[in-house]
């Protein structure tokens, strides 16, 4: 049965890669918005996570402004994930129409100390985008850390659209040494960090006024390799293009203290909360991200 399913998800996976690659980015909002809603109705048990998170995110607003938001998540995921299937049909001046950067010469600027840079963003707008677009713009390569999906089949469908413009791919339980490598030779990595982490390795950093189990590896490879952090987010737009404005994580005030990696784990993921605030429709709300507990 299990093998049967996989078929599916892989014929359909091919079946909206070849549609998203033929219609206009508006068709794209809506059909990406249809997945969404699919997405929505084929699990009660997620939607309730997903409301469940918001609801203690945002305490003071009304059942319906929750259920609006949690609307806005999932036609987030159905965009995004549509959107990504088209990228790599797209030309040079497409891309840039699609996204614009405020401040992209940020990146090479950071990557004139030698250290690589660090890409650091979450499950906000369109961070395929982000991550494709970010070398793709600058000429830096890319190393795109991911979390591998279930499906072995899927999971090389998604990569080769993320890797069509010489990006690569590295799996994250496996990435460590890729990560160093990539940096010391001068090149960037990009990388999501708002998933939950494990209870008793990471570190626990308030998230929307609870304790959330956070990596500490991206702090952790800035200190240790002076490696610049970089974090943006890729902002829709009324229209369906997206804006970024890049903006440096700083640590150089706190390089020679103990807590140095709790410090600035605090400060990136303060970061995306202030920018999941704005817009939290944007945001990937169906994650267990407050799963663990510092008490277990």
């Amino acid at each position: 049965m299990q093998k049967i399913t996989e078929y599916i998800v892989n014929i359909v996976l091919l079946a909206l890669s070849t549609i998203s690659k033929h219609v206009s980015d508006s068709v794209r909002i809506k059909i990406g918005s249809l997945i969404g809603l699919c997405l929505r109705l084929l699990s009660k048990k997620r939607y309730n996570i997903t409301y469940d998170n918001i609801k203690h995110a945002f305490p003071d607003k009304t059942k319906r402004e929750l259920e609006s938001i949690a609307y806005d998540s999932y036609r987030n995921l159905g965009i995004t994930m549509f959107e990504l299937m088209a990228i790599p049909s797209m030309s040079a001046d497409e891309l840039k129409r699609k996204i614009v950067y405020e401040n992209i010469d940020l990146i090479a600027e950071k990557q004139k100390s030698g250290n690589g840079v660090i890409l650091l963003s979450g499950h906000y707008g369109n961070w395929e985008l982000l991550a494709y677009t970010a070398g793709y713009f600058t000429g830096v390569p890319v190393t795109i850390i991911v979390k591998p999906q279930r499906n072995k089949t899927a999971d090389e469908i998604l990569n080769s659209y993320r890797t069509s413009h010489n990006n690569k791919v590295v799996s994250m339980y496996n990435a460590a040494r890729t990560i160093v490598s990539e940096l010391r030779k001068g090149n960037m990595i990009a990388l999501l960090a708002d998933q939950s982490a494990t209870k008793d390795k990471d570190l626990f950093v308030d998230f929307f006024g609870r304790p959330a189990a956070t990596y500490e590896s991206p702090a952790a490879m800035a200190l240790r390799l002076n490696a610049p952090i970089v974090m943006g987010f890729a902002v829709r737009q009324k229209d369906g293009t997206y804006t970024v404005r890049l903006r440096e994580i700083p640590f150089d005030d706190i390089k020679d203290r103990e807590d140095a990696v709790s410090i600035l784990t605090e400060r990136h993921v303060k970061e995306l909360e202030n920018q999941i605030r704005l817009v939290p429709g944007l945001w990937a709300w169906q994650h267990k991200r407050w799963k663990h507990t510092p008490n277990e």
